[in-house]
C-alpha cells in the first residue's frame, strides 16, 4: 500500500501575516462577544458601537487659535486728535512688524509717539518738513473703532 503523503507548501510571508491577522480579528470577535452576553446576562444594554470620535476639540482648537490670534495681533483703535483748535478722529492700526501704521481715513502717514499723546502725520516720512504735530486727546478701544467703521 502506498501512501500519499500531503504536499505542504510553504507560506510566504505575506500569506503568514494575513493568516496571523485573521485569528486575531476572531479572538477579538469573540471576546466582543462574551463581553456583550455577559453584560446581557447582567441585564445591562449592550453598546452596538465604539464611541464616536469627540467633535468639541476641532472647536476648543479653532476657538483656542482665534483667542490667540486676537491677543497677539494689534487691534484698532479710535484716536480723538487736534491741532489750532481742530480736532479729528479717526480709526489707527498700528500694524504688524514691517507694516506700517495706517489712518483709515486719511492719505496721510501717521507716526505714532501714544506713550506721549502725540501723533505726526506726514505727506512723506522720508521729509520730516511734510509732517505736523497733533495733540491726542482721547484714545477708545477696539469696540468703538469697529463702530466708528460701521457707521461711516
Amino acid at each position: 500500500m502506498a501512501i500519499n503523503p500531503k504536499k505542504q507548501t510553504l507560506l510566504n510571508k505575506s500569506e503568514f501575516q494575513k493568516q496571523q491577522a485573521n485569528k486575531k480579528k476572531k479572538q477579538q470577535l469573540s471576546q466582543q462577544q462574551m463581553r456583550q452576553q455577559a453584560l446581557q446576562q447582567q441585564g445591562i444594554p449592550a453598546a452596538t458601537s465604539e464611541a464616536p470620535p469627540k467633535k468639541g476639540i476641532k472647536g476648543l482648537i479653532f476657538l483656542g487659535v482665534l483667542a490667540l490670534t486676537l491677543v497677539l495681533f494689534p487691534k484698532p483703535q479710535l484716536i480723538t486728535y487736534k491741532k489750532l483748535g481742530l480736532v479729528a478722529q479717526s480709526v489707527y492700526w498700528p500694524g504688524l512688524p514691517g507694516v506700517k501704521p495706517v489712518l483709515f481715513d486719511s492719505a496721510l502717514q501717521p507716526i505714532p509717539a501714544l506713550d506721549r499723546d502725540t501723533l505726526y502725520l506726514c505727506q512723506d516720512i522720508s521729509n520730516p518738513d511734510t509732517c505736523q504735530k497733533y495733540a491726542i486727546i482721547k484714545q477708545e478701544g477696539f469696540l468703538s473703532a469697529l463702530k466708528s467703521l460701521a457707521m461711516d
